[in-house]
């Protein structure tokens, strides 16, 4: 079955761009891309209702109609494509172009489910950020000014208000631990879940974060561990009969394995948000 085509009025009542602004965005831009009737008319398919909205959404954010446009170029694939927009966010990174990183980071979080959007693109998109690092192709100037941009995408995230359903979750890096778009990712993630989420970030000591989940009657409390030294030195911490926690406590990160929670009477999530927060929401129950 074939989309149904509109012509230029239509398209114009169902997106609230005015017939001039689209020829303008087709011609000077290449934004649209419409067929034409024999008579030479244009006809519209729901991809370019689509592109429409998109740019809409992007002008009203403040964007200038080339940049936006930018990421709508020959080479573009599907809008809701998750490998094509890593695949573009990934190339942005490369060139260091900071507009076209926060265009393409809106774009992924406009169209995509918030879980595809943070394990297809995001996820993959920081992997490939440490792994050029490690190969000296980018400068930790670079990787601090795109991981800057990520959290401000993901804390942008965080203020949207949801119901209390789930519970409140407390989330903490542990001492030491600098790294933590993951963790902020996973409050995103449960943030949208319907849980209550205090976050309190990087090199939190594991005593002051036991203190406030306690005091505010938190449901969980999660540690992260991105690297080894990290992760023993939160080790130390929570051994130690100071540190002994009223509130389950949740370890997660890079260097966490589930042998580690055990000892520590604490439950293990691994790096897959959904499954993470599967596993926080059955312990909630529990």
């Amino acid at each position: 079955m074939t989309d149904l085509l509109l012509n230029i009025a239509a398209i114009s009542r169902r997106t609230g761009v005015a017939p001039d602004t689209l020829r303008k965005w087709e011609s000077r831009y290449g934004a649209l891309r419409p067929s034409r009737t024999a008579g030479g008319q244009r006809r519209y398919d729901e991809a370019d209702v689509q592109r429409v909205e998109w740019l809409r959404d992007r002008i009203a954010e403040g964007w200038r109609i080339g940049e936006a446009a930018r990421m709508l170029d020959a080479e573009s694939s599907a809008l809701d494509d998750p490998v094509a927009l890593r695949d573009t966010l990934i190339a942005a990174i490369r060139g260091v172009d900071l507009g076209s990183i926060t265009a393409t980071l809106d774009q992924t979080f406009a169209v995509l489910p918030l879980e595809r959007a943070l394990n297809d693109v995001v996820t993959p998109a920081l992997h490939w950020i440490g792994e050029a690092w490690h190969r000296g192709e980018i400068s930790i100037a670079q990787e601090h000014a795109i991981s800057a941009k990520v959290r401000a995408h993901l804390t942008s995230l965080m203020a949207d208000a949801r119901a209390d359903v789930r519970g409140l979750a407390v989330l903490a890096c542990g001492p030491g631990e600098f790294h933590d778009l993951g963790l902020l990712m996973l409050a995103v993630a449960l943030r949208a879940d319907g849980w209550r989420v205090e976050y309190l970030g990087a090199d939190t000591p594991a005593d002051t974060a036991i203190e406030f989940a306690e005091k505010i009657g938190a449901t969980i409390l999660c540690f992260s561990a991105a690297r080894d030294a990290s992760l023993e030195a939160l080790r130390v911490s929570l051994v130690t009969p100071t540190s002994r926690s009223n509130v389950p406590i949740v370890i997660g990160g890079g260097a966490s394995t589930p042998e580690l929670a055990r000892e520590l009477g604490a439950t293990h999530v691994s790096g897959d948000l959904g499954a993470a927060v599967t596993r926080l929401r059955r312990l909630a129950r529990a």
